[in-house]
């Protein structure tokens, strides 16, 4: 063999592969036999996994399959597989691949250009075979197929698809925009472009609309500020100058600011005023100072009577005298008298709570010690009775009962002794007897115990509860004290409950009290206020009016009219101030109007230069364009005619032959038809040609199961056999399945001509017995330096995997040469 060799792969804990697992590889067929589920198609997943790193009919959906790749239970596994030389100049002669529950660590044999070749060309899984044809002849809306790729690879079209590939986006300005970011650009800047020179002269035009109608504005102002010589804005005007001769006016109005102080004094003085009381409350002061007097004298005399006021005053000084915190009959009558309540009635029933909490207790007590008291006297009976021995009758009866296979007539064998003498019956009865009395007795010795144990537990409880019992107990000299202390309690809650109306009582007087007094209060105040904000508001009216308020009905009427008076200098002082303010706000957006115009003449000029640059440069790009349809044009045509002229003589052909020779009788025979697409794009698709060279269907609808498996078998081999040799290793996972005796033989013919005629080493798997020792006996050594390696995989009785390996070299048959 000319090429590197696979010499010997070791799998432990792989899958269904348990235990360590050694297969040598080193000849030029190796046959792996196993039962269903023994794990042959494990030792060739594998072989997959150290030659590439990963099983490609399962990494197709994912990467899941890597966490169940450890054999369950076994913690970790590994697979090494070695070649007798490297695949390639600097290629590795070893894969090791080590994995577990959570990690994958992969060290492949081959590369992943090299590995894709082997997984797609050189191994042929069994999961794969019955999909072949369907995973082949899908076909994708970008043309990329597994088989249309193969296609193209195989006759060479990848420069030229690439050319017409690259070239393509030149049919298409979509396309163009994609792969060229700058065409798209300066389209959008095209666009941009025009439309920002189109806003530009909106803009300009909207910016000198509303300049002119700023210029109206400024000239309405300026006319209704007047003056000696009213000013007139044109486009000629100095506007600096008129912004000066309004500043100029407008630093001599100083009125303004005291008009605003005036203002101000008045709104305070006239607010000052209102808020005074009102004149009522400062008539007749001797009445009002008689109604308090009165108002304090009724609370007074409330306050002093034993049966009113008095008497609630000693029950709120009782409950202070036990709660300091209860207010007083100052604080408010039915205030202090609530609280009082609350704190007695609460302090009633706290003391209620713990006398009935002590009787509890000393009554649980009494019913203790009587327990402790029966259950002590009943121990002492129950000891008395205890005091022979239960365990010593019951000793002696067990003695006794071991004596009696030893009594032999009426002589005693320990004593030796004739009981006949007794006259009492004869010895075994006289012995069963004592017998049957010893156990009663220790029966009934055995139940006095138990009342006695039962008797005990009880003991310990009652004295147990008798160490807590005493918690809620009080000292006689506390339930003394709250006795009385809880009657004294009662007594306080009721008579403060019957004073409730009495304390509502007192609870108005106070409050008619305190009403007198802020009643007289007020009118005093106002005939004070009132005379000391007389000078000011004389000085301030006769300042806005002239005049004396004292000429008005009332202060706060002459207020009033000053207070307009001053509003109305103030609104004509301010329309004027306003108009010069306006006049320069304007004046100065006029100023920025005629900049912005400028600025936008500048940015239009600027874009519309742009604008013609951008045009310019995509005129070229279309010229760019036609120069690379036509290249593009050409090379479609040049690739069309090497696929009609190549593939129809050259992987046709392969499969064909491949087909007929295992399935000699089948009529439709499965081949590639290769339609050019739009756009001269290559579609690789199966179907059938009837030996009259007929077209017919896929071969899906034309064979049946068992040629189906052939043609997606020789579709492999063909695929295999018509691209250069990379790697000289054939891989196959019972690929023998629905064939008939025939079709068997035909390829176990095939085998032997890809072995022997064609270089390969040829790894294949299989499940039944009678296949594998018929492939055995027809790939077997044929000349040589031939070899064949036959692996079978059984389980030993511990689950392990065990491979038992046969080697096989040529031998002269000497009998034939004689």
């Amino acid at each position: 063999m000319t090429g590197p060799r696979l010499k010997s792969l070791i799998v432990e804990n792989f899958r269904s592969l348990r235990g360590k697992v050694v297969i040598p590889l080193d000849a030029q067929v190796v046959l792996i036999h196993g039962t269903n589920g023994m794990g042959k198609t494990s030792v060739l997943s594998a072989l997959e996994l150290g030659l590439t790193g990963k099983i490609a009919h399962l990494a197709a959906d994912g990467e899941g399959y890597k966490s169940y790749l450890t054999t369950l239970d076994s913690g970790g596994g590994s697979i090494s597989l070695a070649t007798s030389a490297p695949h390639c100049e600097g290629g590795r002669t070893e894969g090791i691949l080590k994995f577990n529950d959570g990690t994958f660590t992969p060290t492949p044999l081959l590369d992943a250009r090299d590995g894709r070749f082997f997984a797609e060309r050189c191994y042929l899984p069994q999961a794969t075979l019955g999909r072949l044809l369907e995973i082949y002849d899908d076909q994708k809306t970008d043309s990329t197929s597994p088989l249309t790729l193969f296609v193209k690879e195989l006759l060479g079209l990848d420069p030229l698809d690439a050319l017409v590939d690259g070239l393509d986006p030149a049919f298409n300005v979509t396309r163009i925009r994609r792969i060229a970011p700058d065409y798209r650009r300066a389209e959008m800047l095209k666009t941009s472009l025009q439309e920002q020179v189109g806003k530009s002269d909106r803009s300009i035009a909207a910016a000198t609309t509303e300049a002119e109608a700023r210029r109206a504005r400024i000239n309405e102002i300026l006319g209704n500020i007047g003056g000696n010589a009213p000013l007139i804005v044109t486009d000629e005007t100095d506007l600096s100058a008129i912004r000066a001769d309004i500043r100029s006016a407008q630093d001599e109005d100083r009125g303004l600011s005291d008009l605003s102080r005036r203002r101000s004094e008045l709104r305070g003085l006239l607010e000052r005023w209102q808020s005074l009381p009102s004149d009522d409350a400062s008539r007749d002061i001797a009445e009002k100072e008689r109604a308090d007097q009165a108002a304090s004298n009724s609370f007074m005399l409330w306050r002093s009577d034993e049966r009113m006021g008095n008497a609630l005053d000693r029950a709120i000084d009782s409950a202070r005298s036990a709660f300091s915190d209860v207010p007083s009959l100052d604080d408010g009558p039915e205030k202090a008298r609530s609280e009082a309540l609350r704190r007695a009635a609460g302090e009633e029933t706290l003391l209620e709570s713990l006398l009935a909490t002590h009787a509890a207790a000393t009554e649980n007590i009494e019913k203790l010690n009587a327990v402790v008291q029966r259950s002590s006297s009943r121990i002492e009976e129950l000891n008395k009775d205890l005091a022979g021995s239960a365990e010593d009758a019951r000793s002696l009866a067990t003695a006794l009962a071991g004596v009696v296979p030893h009594i032999h007539g009426e002589t005693c064998p320990v004593c030796d002794r004739d009981f006949a003498q007794q006259d009492v019956g004869p010895l075994s009865s006289h012995i069963a007897a004592k017998i049957a009395s010893l156990t009663s007795e220790a029966g009934r010795l055995q139940a006095l115990a138990a009342a006695r144990a039962e008797e005990s537990a009880r003991l310990s409880a009652a004295q147990r509860d008798l160490l807590g019992a005493g918690n809620g107990q009080l000292s006689p000299e506390d339930v003394a004290t709250y006795t009385v202390r809880k009657a004294q309690m009662a007594d306080l809650t009721q008579q403060l409950r019957n004073l409730e109306a009495v304390a509502q009582e007192g609870v108005r007087l106070l409050a008619a009290s305190a009403g007198a007094r802020q009643t007289l209060v007020l009118a005093r105040r106002r005939d004070e206020l009132s005379v000391s904000m007389l000078p000011e508001i004389e000085t301030a009216v006769q300042a806005a009016l002239g005049q004396s308020p004292s000429v008005y009905p009332e202060i706060e009427g002459a207020l009033n009219e000053a207070a307009r008076a001053t509003e109305a200098k103030i609104a004509a002082a301010e329309r004027v101030s306003s108009l010069r303010i306006e006049a320069l706000a304007e004046l100065d957006s006029r100023i920025r109007d005629l900049e912005k115009l400028r600025t936008l003449q500048s940015e239009r000029d600027r874009d519309q230069k742009r604008l013609t640059d951008v045009e310019k440069a995509l005129k070229n790009v279309e010229t760019s364009r036609g120069h690379a349809k036509k290249v593009s044009e050409a090379a479609d045509t040049v690739r069309s005619e090497i696929v009609k002229k190549v593939f129809s003589t050259s992987l046709n052909k392969v499969w064909r032959d491949l087909f007929v020779r295992l399935a000699p009788s089948e009529q439709f025979v499965p081949a590639f038809r290769l339609p050019t697409g739009s756009g001269g794009k290559v579609e690789a698709i199966l179907e059938t040609l009837h030996r009259s060279g007929k077209a017919s269907g896929s071969p899906g609808a034309m064979l049946s199961q068992g040629n189906l498996n052939t043609a997606a078998l020789t579709l492999f081999l063909a695929l295999h056999l018509s691209v250069p040799v990379r790697m000289p290793w054939l891989v196959l996972d019972d690929p023998v399945q629905s064939m008939d005796d025939v079709h068997t033989a035909q390829f176990a013919a095939l085998l032997r001509t890809l072995a022997k005629g064609m270089d390969r080493q040829v790894i294949i798997a299989v499940h039944e017995r009678a296949l594998f020792d018929y492939l055995t006996l027809e790939l077997s050594p044929a000349f040589p330096g031939d070899s064949l390696i036959a692996v079978e995989i059984t389980r030993n009785f511990e689950g392990h995997a065990i491979a038992t390996p046969r080697a096989f070299t040529f031998e002269e048959d000497r009998a034939i040469a004689a």
